[in-house]
Formats: C-alpha cells, structure tokens, sequence
C-alpha cells in the first residue's frame, strides 16, 4: 500500500474519531452532571426526612413551640445548604455547625417569623405545618379544655378530641436549590411536569415542542395554572443569569405523641404552624 493511501486511511479514521468523539464526550458529561445532581437531591431528600423527625421531636418536649421547631429542622437541613454569602459554610464540627446555624437563625428569623429566602418570589427556604391537630381544633380545644384558656394537659384522656390532638403530626417543606449546571433544568422540568409527561411522549425531552414552545416552557406554563408554590417556583426558574433559581420541593411529615402540655401562644405556638379550619 502505497504512504499517500495510508495517510488517508489514516485522516479518515482521525475524522470519524473526532465525531465519534464529539458525540459521546457531551453526553457523558450531562450523564456525569446528572448523577452528581441526584446523588445530591437524595441527600437532601434524607436530611428533609431527618429534619421533619427534628422539628417534631422539638415539638413534642417544648409544648409544640413552633419556632423551635422550625429552628431544629433548620438544623437538620445545613448540610446541605450553601454558604450564606461572606460566611463559612462548614458543618464538619459541632462548633462550625453551631456558628452556621446562627448566622442563617439570624438571617431566616425576625420578630419570630420565618423571613422569605427568594425574596422576589416569596418563597421560603422551608416551611414547617402543622397537620394535626389543625387550627379550628386548637382554637376549640383551648377554648373547652384548655387550662384557663392557655394550655391543654397532653396526658387527658377525657375526651377522644383531647387525644387525638395531642398526636402531634408535622410537615416539613424544603425548598431544595438544584446547583449542578444542565442537569438542574432538566430535573427541575421533570418535576414541574410529572403530571403531564404522558403527553411527552418519543423524541428527545428538552428538544420537543408543544404548541409553537418547547418542552421546558409548555411545563412552566402548566404549573403556573396550579395553585400553592409553583407559580412561585416557577417565577425563580424564569430569572435571568444569576437571578434564575431551580428549585424542588422535598416534602416530609413525622408525627409524635405530645410529651408536654400544648400551650396556647400566638408567636411561637402550633397555632402558628397549623393548617387547615
């Protein structure tokens, strides 16, 4: 075989390489980025867990302060927070975890309140309800056993509403940041569009259109329909550059028998927290 036939084998097998290599290097990166991202999401997932245990475990020895247990589930989730910015964000000590849970107490909580984390879509950083026992229930509880209105013995057994009421039953909401770039869009659409994936069906995700718009648009319009966090959800995801936040809701609930009298506060009670009539 003549030199001048080799070297165009050769360039020939150089070019189909340098394809080849285009085509699988940028989707081995997305699929690398992708296991980072869930490995973390997981994560975050068995701290929202360990977190819901947290807040109700405070809840149940401090007569279902509400503050309190939004500061324990605080406690649980650091690990997986990033740094709050000019701080150092290391929780490998109980020392440096002490120190960050302190600056993001100061910075989360005013006046007892738990302060809004994405400002300019009003969503918290997480959000801890009250299941049971709902608010009408405090409201009349208090009212009919309450001790001078203020707090309810948690071993009465009067009355089948009294027990059941102190079965305190909490939900801890966290509003989980996706950071890994690429894989944080597409999770996030994934999870905006679980309901409707049925109508996805065949091509690529992100490269299908629905309607004139592509995939990750037509979700973020059909959650903007539905009611709760996703219009605000949505709102982050529609930022610009460094204002564009992925978010993801990592919900738990825990419940515990009361293992201290119910009190009635307005500021840090469980009627702060509690849900429904």
């Amino acid at each position: 075989m003549h030199s001048k036939d080799r070297r165009g084998i050769a360039g020939g097998q150089s070019g189909q390489a340098a394809v080849e290599t285009a085509i699988v290097v940028p989707m081995m990166v997305f699929m690398v980025l992708g296991i980072i991202q869930l490995g973390m999401v997981h994560n975050a997932r068995l701290m929202t867990e360990y977190g819901a245990y947290r807040a109700v475990r405070a809840g149940i020895v401090n007569h279902g302060d509400c503050t309190l247990m939004e500061k324990a589930a605080l406690s649980a989730l650091l690990p997986t927070l990033p740094p709050l910015p000019g701080k150092d964000g290391r929780v490998d000590t109980l020392d440096a975890a002490r120190k960050v849970h302190t600056n993001f107490v100061q910075r989360l909580f005013a006046a007892n309140r738990l302060l809004p984390f994405y400002l300019e879509a009003g969503l918290p950083l997480f959000r801890v309800d009250v299941l049971n026992p709902s608010r009408g229930e405090l409201s009349q509880l208090f009212t009919t056993y309450g001790v001078q209105g203020r707090e309810i013995d948690y071993d009465d057994v009067r009355d089948d509403r009294v027990i059941e009421a102190n079965l305190l039953s909490i939900r801890l909401t966290y509003f989980y940041e996706l950071r890994i770039p690429f894989a944080n869009m597409q999770l996030h659409a994934f999870y905006l569009g679980r309901e409707y994936l049925d109508q996805l069906k065949g091509m690529q995700f992100e490269l299908q259109r629905v309607g004139g718009r592509n995939a990750i648009q037509y979700l973020q319009e059909r959650a903007l329909s539905k009611q709760g966090d996703f219009p605000k959800i949505v709102a982050l995801a529609r930022g610009t550059g460094r204002d564009r936040h992925y978010v993801m809701p990592l919900v738990a609930t825990w419940t515990m028998r009361m293992q201290s009298n119910l009190f009635n506060n307005d500021q840090h009670g469980p009627g702060r927290c509690a849900v429904g009539g």
